[in-house]
């Protein structure tokens, strides 16, 4: 069965699924090169799943669509209640970020908690004119999921586990839910609690600070995470406890401000006035600890009620990777997974999966094993290569694969920064060695540097792609996290002895966000990390996405080419060809 997930949320996705098993996935934003691109039906992204896999639209036996948005022509009963809070939800979800009044913003989440709650918008979907217009088969099934069941879904099925407590956090979903925690047993999921109410969403709580912060909400939280590691959350504690906290069930979220008519408005207004004459680095602090000491207690409510000791984790709020560490160290946790497309992104594959469960329960369960690659993007010939160095006049060797390995492990030996591209594309945010921009982690000056050539502001140190054989050595409590690291969705503490060694690769804090390389998943870029120990005697790299600020990462081999153009990096790496230098330049 072929199976098509559609996520046309805030970043829009899609995703091709064949018998249970995940064949292609690729956000929007990639192909558009428009960060966090979404909020409509992502046509470019579903084009290319189906070029990728070499499959016909009259292929596809089910279209999955989360809930979220869909094409307005193709829904009946436009002013119906039910209908105009979908628009109201769209229009919302659209304008988070921008400069609108915050009281605009609260007087409409009060108007869609008055209206109806019915998550069912099948009976008012045009499926004929739908089908027809985007060229299915006419027999194809139409299948509409909410956001939350798409994300815990997503968690659960990827992470292997036979059974796991599974908790959804982000800023919003369908029908204003925020939170969901469940369980996944005997491949059913069941949720157990909810948080819904206007005031007490954690993502909301944690993109407010992020945007009186002067950063972008929904992009810039990761330099929230960093600064925290520099200040103090003492000073604003209780005053951030107000704003956001779990209830004494430990089942919710709550705040001062729950409820309220403008809650989500009044919270924003109360956290800027509360931050005024505090140092960024100390709200940041008290933002992350108060983001911990709500949701922790989440996770920990769901093992007690459920009684297992696997997590799964999705959703946007599990983005940040300290929070996944502390959840990792609770007692009784043996593994945590975190599905790495947490943000709305991956709902692509969440509702793919849960139309399977629900059309082919024997293909659900056969299918089922943990998540081994996220390489579910588009790769490259070497003649789409070539031609695209050559329109930028880029002078490049074609060698063996043996040979590009050699060249960039020495390379990044000798101080120099690489583009490496190979392969196809990661899925989700993380870059893990197909579209990476790979360096040395011995010097720790070459962060400033390497963000001045990026055009980035980061508080982050960059992350280290590791042999995941060498990995507890350097790091201390690997095995809760040893899967999902893979993936790099977790900080660990760096051990002692290692921390002076890789500079480049630790925080302030002694954590670092290890991407654990393992030769059966990715031969290529496990034999170049091996390589470079070879060298060094150091069993990582430096590893950040292979982009500069503001963009998608780098999807096609133009996009590569013009980062060697514009001096982002000082080789390029990319499929069986060595470019040495920026065009016009002596290869050597």
């Amino acid at each position: 069965m072929w199976l098509l997930g559609i996520s046309p949320s805030h970043e829009a996705s899609a995703a091709l699924l064949h018998d249970g098993v995940v064949v292609a996935a690729l956000a929007e934003e990639r192909l558009t090169r428009i960060k966090g691109d979404g909020g409509r039906l992502p046509r470019l992204a579903i084009e290319r799943v189906l070029q990728i896999t070499g499959v016909s639209r009259r292929d596809i036996d089910c279209i999955a669509v989360v809930a979220d948005r869909f094409p307005e022509d193709c829904v009946r009963h436009p002013h119906s209640g039910r209908e105009l809070a979908r628009r109201l939800r769209s229009w919302r979800d659209r304008v988070r970020g921008l400069p609108v009044r915050d009281v605009a913003m609260g007087h409409l989440q009060r108007a869609l908690q008055q209206m109806g709650r019915e998550p069912n918008v099948e009976p008012y979907v045009r499926t004929a004119r739908f089908l027809a217009r985007e060229r299915f088969r006419p027999d194809a099934r139409l299948r509409f999921f909410d956001h939350h069941a798409s994300h815990a879904m997503a968690g659960a099925y990827c992470s292997g586990f036979d059974e796991a407590a599974v908790v959804t956090v982000d800023g919003v979903g369908h029908l204003g839910v925020h939170h969901t925690s469940g369980v996944f047993r005997d491949q059913v999921l069941t949720r157990l609690a909810a948080s819904d109410t206007p005031g007490t969403s954690a993502g909301w709580f944690y993109e407010g600070i992020t945007g009186l912060l002067g950063f972008r909400p929904l992009r810039h939280e990761g330099k929230v995470l960093g600064l925290a590691a520099w200040g103090d959350p003492k000073p604003l504690q209780e005053a951030f406890r107000r704003a956001l906290r779990c209830t004494s069930s430990g089942r919710t979220l709550t705040s001062d401000f729950a409820g309220r008519p403008d809650a989500d408005a009044e919270r924003i207004a109360y956290l800027e006035d509360v931050i005024r004459g505090h140092t960024r680095e100390d709200v940041a602090a008290a933002a992350q600890r108060t983001l911990e000491e709500a949701v922790i207690p989440l996770v920990q409510t769901a093992l007690n009620e459920t009684g297992v000791r696997h997590v799964a984790l999705n959703g946007g709020v599990f983005a940040n990777v300290r929070l996944n560490q502390h959840i990792a160290a609770l007692p009784g946790v043996e593994r945590v997974f975190v599905f790495p497309g947490m943000s709305d992104t991956g709902n692509s594959v969440g509702a793919a999966l849960l139309a399977l469960a629900d059309l082919d329960p024997g293909a659900f369960a056969r299918g089922r094993r943990p998540l081994d690659t996220v390489y579910w993007g588009p790769g490259y010939e070497d003649d789409e290569i070539r031609q695209a160095l050559d329109a930028v006049g880029a002078r490049h060797e074609r060698v063996s694969p043996p040979e590009i390995v050699e060249r960039t492990a020495r390379a990044i030996h000798e101080g120099l920064v690489v583009g490496w591209f190979q392969g196809r594309m990661e899925f989700g945010p993380r870059a893990l060695g197909n579209r990476s921009i790979v360096a040395s982690p011995v010097d720790g000056t070459i962060n400033k540097r390497l963000n001045d050539r990026l055009s980035r502001t980061e508080f982050m140190p960059f992350a280290p792609s590791v042999l995941a054989e060498h990995a507890h050595t350097i790091f201390a409590e690997v095995r809760p996290a040893a899967h999902t690291a893979e993936f790099m969705t977790m900080t660990l503490e760096v051990t002692p002895p290692w921390r002076p060694r890789i500079p480049a690769v630790v925080h302030v804090d002694g954590t670092a966000r290890p991407h654990l390389v393992v030769r059966e998943k990715n031969p290529l870029y496990h034999r170049l990390v091996e390589r470079y120990h070879e060298l060094s005697g150091i069993p990582l790299v430096l590893n950040t996405s292979f982009n500069v600020h503001e963009e998608p990462i780098v999807c096609q081999p133009s996009e590569a080419a013009r980062a060697l153009v514009e001096g982002r990096v000082d080789r390029l790496a990319i499929g069986p060809f060595w470019v040495a230098g920026q065009p016009g330049r002596t290869a050597v």
